[in-house]
């Protein structure tokens, strides 16, 4: 059944499909290992059902770029992402600024992230600075990593910012990131981590190697 996006509430759920009362609890945020403890099905079954009722909700599913992108696993999109045109590219990248904040759900801003940093074009920083600001310690994580990937000089500042987030994972993330665009200054606010006897060891040495791969590249 075609269910129209208007129709899918919760006040309709006797008319809905399973899959289509799966992707609501998607829609309202949790996450898959939620869901798939609400609804008592394996992960895989969940992913599954939120990507039909993706395609459900999109009549126009074969122009719809993103959501076929975003609905592709991991090995898919990666092989899809290599072989783009120039022209699906750019009409890739311009859907994606005009229509990121519409997706709420973390799984979906993951991806998302995970995609501005294959696209590699500066005009989609703007979205990776804001999440870096999430309670989502995997959407910060992700960020990093993407602004590692991007090399662009205006995410070293936001990089070395995420050198004192909370989270040992994201600070890894950031100092990996770094090694490509750090500098002098850089390396003096890695030595910190260093410094500090509760920093986690595969903190540190993360922060061993980028100082290292930043000296080289400053010695070239």
């Amino acid at each position: 059944m075609v269910m129209k996006k208007e129709q899918l509430t919760w006040e309709n759920i006797r008319n809905l499909e399973e899959h289509h009362i799966t992707y609501l609890l998607y829609k309202e945020g949790k996450s898959i290992e939620t869901i798939s403890a609400i609804r008592r099905m394996d992960k895989n079954e969940v992913e599954k059902q939120i990507i039909k009722a993706k395609i459900d909700l999109n009549s126009n599913i074969e122009n719809d770029l993103l959501i076929n992108v975003i609905s592709m696993n991991k090995e898919e999109r990666l092989k899809y992402i290599n072989g783009m045109n120039d022209s699906d590219k750019e009409k890739l990248i311009k859907q994606i600024m005009r229509r990121y904040t519409k997706f709420k759900n973390t799984e979906d801003r993951m991806i998302l992230i995970w995609l501005i940093g294959e696209l590699k074009d500066i005009r989609l920083l703007p979205y990776l600075r804001m999440e870096l600001k999430s309670n989502s310690v995997n959407r910060r994580r992700l960020v990093c990593s993407a602004l590692g990937k991007l090399k662009a000089v205006e995410g070293k500042k936001w990089l070395e910012e995420a050198l004192d987030d909370k989270n040992p994972q994201v600070r890894q993330y950031a100092v990996k990131a770094l090694k490509d665009i750090g500098d002098e200054n850089t390396i003096e606010k890695i030595k910190r981590l260093l410094n500090n006897y509760s920093e986690k060891e595969y903190v540190k040495r993360a922060a061993e190697n980028t100082i290292e791969e930043i000296k080289k590249k400053l010695v070239r």
